[in-house]
């Protein structure tokens, strides 16, 4: 059974992205994965872009997930072309970024195993008690000012990570491998995981684990499909009770974050950018009915529009918004 215990309290929350790395001095984004990475499946990906030299930030890199995908779903169903081989394409671009998975958990270990962090004054003012730490990047820089911390999309601790777009509607007809990498499906296999390690206590290499991510697997093929998860499920998915348990409770039950959303006085962005993950910030900021202020730490030589842009994205939910340096 999941988990979910008593609301925590908390005045501030804090939302971390691949800047607050960069603002430590490691060299985590995106540019520099691809230029320090030599691997036939990053060259592959790198084929099917039209212009890849355009992609500079994670999230234009998981902006083009989504419009690869729907790419060759669009033209498996063209008259003047080969569905089987459009449908070919999509399989090997699934294990194209089952790939980059393990090639980004490789990079990162690699780039944060021989730094030592110093932490930044100006940031200590804020991770401090009484905030909770929501972070979308993988290392754990965050844990030198507190240990409150959600890791959104997994870490390189749990060895677990995800990549993937941002809500989009799905085409009519699409099918489980044109969407599996919507953050809403990742997120959900995710949480999935982390029940199997944290709540059944299975080994990653266990029958047993590798049985049940399958079958999660399948459910969600019937669930993202036409058909959808009919009476005769349990005949044909194994696990199927363990299944359908955990998914309806994470659905019913799943509030992004334990913790009383009222209470949240102050929210502090460092280093996201806020474009890549909206539909998950805007569930947040509609709890968050006492806000009273946002701080957004900037960076050296960024522009107004860019800092704009990301200002403009809360003045809906609270308008007094300041900026803060990195020193």
């Amino acid at each position: 059974m999941l988990r979910f215990g008593s609301k925590k309290n908390y005045k501030t929350l804090a939302i971390i992205g691949n800047g607050f790395d960069i603002a430590h001095g490691y060299k985590t984004d995106y540019r520099s994965f691809v230029e320090k990475t030599s691997n036939q499946s990053l060259d592959a990906f790198r084929s099917y872009c039209e212009d890849e030299d355009s992609i500079t930030t994670w999230y234009l890199f998981e902006e083009n997930i989504s419009k690869l995908t729907s790419t060759l779903f669009m033209r498996s169903f063209s008259d003047d072309c080969d569905y089987d081989a459009a449908r070919a394409d999509i399989a090997h671009l699934k294990e194209i970024f089952n790939d980059i998975h393990e090639l980004l958990l490789q990079f990162l270990r690699t780039e944060t195993a021989s730094k030592q962090i110093k932490t930044i004054p100006s940031i200590k003012k804020y991770l401090k008690r009484k905030t909770k730490v929501i972070t979308f990047n993988y290392t754990d820089i965050a844990e030198e000012y507190t240990n409150d911390i959600y890791y959104v999309h997994g870490s390189i601790k749990e060895n677990d990570i995800l990549l993937g777009y941002d809500y989009r509607d799905e085409p009519c007809l699409a099918q489980y491998e044109d969407m599996c990498w919507s953050k809403t499906i990742c997120r959900e296999s995710l949480a999935f995981r982390r029940y199997l390690r944290n709540e059944l206590h299975l080994e990653v290499d266990s029958p047993e684990y590798a049985r049940l991510i399958s079958s999660l697997e399948t459910y969600h093929h019937w669930d993202n499909s036409a058909r959808g998860i009919d009476e005769d499920a349990n005949t044909y998915i194994p696990d199927f009770d363990i299944l359908s348990n955990f998914i309806h409770q994470y659905r019913e039950n799943n509030e992004i974050l334990n913790i009383s959303y009222h209470r949240i006085s102050t929210i502090v962005v460092l280093g996201h950018g806020i474009e890549a993950d909206q539909v998950f910030l805007n569930r947040i900021l509609r709890k968050c009915k006492n806000l009273k202020k946002v701080v957004i730490f900037r960076y050296d030589g960024e522009s107004d529009s860019s800092f704009n842009n990301k200002a403009n994205f809360f003045r809906p939910y609270c308008k007094r918004i300041r900026s803060v340096m990195y020193h």
